[in-house]
């Protein structure tokens, strides 16, 4: 009996180069591992679909992908196995059935992603692959200032990667800014994001709290659509994919 099963997985990204799987069998990604996985168990090739493609050493908490498979195994026991498989640095949290007709892409309503600041002089080398490491002191008020600029659906051409060549158009949801200690995270919540955009917005609001870049240089940036104007993204190992929010079909 032919099944498709949904599954949610949480991955440290700092080994891996992104999510997608490459052609050069040598290269480890995420997706490779996990289809690595899936043929070991079930004993031939089983392609899987993922929700979103990040990025080499992004992280992730929630990422989604599915798989279809004639067995008549249920997703917990295939869920077991694939962790007995699978790295340490990779473990899938939950395997379901799902509908035939489920899109890990095409049926999410919202994507929760966070970014994380570490913001002392020093910073122990425990935490060097799992969040940004700013030494200067940000202006946290004049971060949250900046939030109404990023409100509605707004063409983040000067926000994206030079290689994403697809519609720039995309709306925000909302973005939550919070500081506890040395730590800063930036909560982002959308339909869908472009490559890179949550990076180089991050990356402006540090740039504004620093005192590099005013209010008016970040309106412009929408404007002109130019990305030469933001010099510098934000770097993955700051960044992670916390929760895929589905239609009510998709479970």
């Amino acid at each position: 009996m032919v099944k498709n099963f949904k599954c949610v997985v949480s991955y440290k990204g700092s080994n891996y180069s992104g999510w997608q799987k490459q052609k050069q069998k040598q290269i480890m990604t995420v997706q490779g591992m996990l289809e690595f996985a899936l043929q070991k168990f079930f004993g031939g090739e089983i392609k899987i679909t993922g929700a979103s493609r990040t990025d080499a050493g992004v992280h992730a908490f929630g990422q989604v992908f599915s798989f279809m498979v004639e067995t008549k195994l249920e997703g917990r026991g295939i869920k077991s196995v694939l962790n007995g498989i699978l790295p340490p640095d990779i473990r899938i949290r939950s395997c379901d059935e799902a509908p035939f007709d489920f899109s890990p892409r095409r049926d999410v309503r919202t994507k929760l992603y966070r970014y994380v600041i570490y913001n002392r002089h020093f910073m122990s080398p425990v935490f060097s692959d799992l969040a940004w490491h700013v030494h200067d002191g940000l202006d946290m008020a004049g971060m949250r200032a900046l939030l109404p600029l990023f409100k509605g659906r707004k063409n983040y051409f000067s926000f994206s990667a030079a290689s994403d060549k697809e519609d720039h158009f995309r709306e925000v949801k909302s973005i939550v800014i919070k500081k506890r200690g040395p730590w800063i995270t930036l909560d982002f919540k959308g339909r869908g994001f472009l490559y890179n955009m949550i990076r180089r917005i991050t990356a402006a609001m540090v740039e504004h709290a620093r005192g590099n870049l005013s209010s008016g240089d970040i309106e412009e940036l929408f404007k002109s659509e130019d990305r030469s104007k933001l010099t510098f993204t934000a770097p993955p190992h700051g960044l992670y994919l916390v929760r895929i929010i589905y239609e009510r079909k998709a479970g």
